[in-house]
């Protein structure tokens, strides 16, 4: 996962909970659920796409098996200009 931008303060934070709601997810989806692994890597680029901590942070009650749903639901102001080419 690329490195989270946000205050210094929140970057800490936001990795816990990133770590915590991908966790989840997998287990939701993947073990639990029908996903296959082609699935959750699918999943796992969308995720590499918000980079913003204050996103993270802000879903604390979220289900693991609605990931995808947030995922598609967050801004442009979520999502980070990772180079893909580095």
């Amino acid at each position: 996962m690329p490195p989270l931008e946000g205050p210094q303060r929140a970057l800490d934070w936001g990795e816990r909970c990133r770590h915590q709601l991908m966790t989840d997810a997998h287990t939701a989806l993947v073990v639990e659920g029908t996903w296959d692994e082609a699935d959750w890597a699918q999943l796992e680029e969308k995720a590499r796409t918000i980079t913003r901590a204050g996103w993270w942070i802000d879903q604390p009650d979220a289900d693991g098996a609605d990931l995808l749903e947030l995922l598609d639901a967050a801004t442009e102001a979520d999502r980070g200009t990772e180079n893909p080419f580095r």
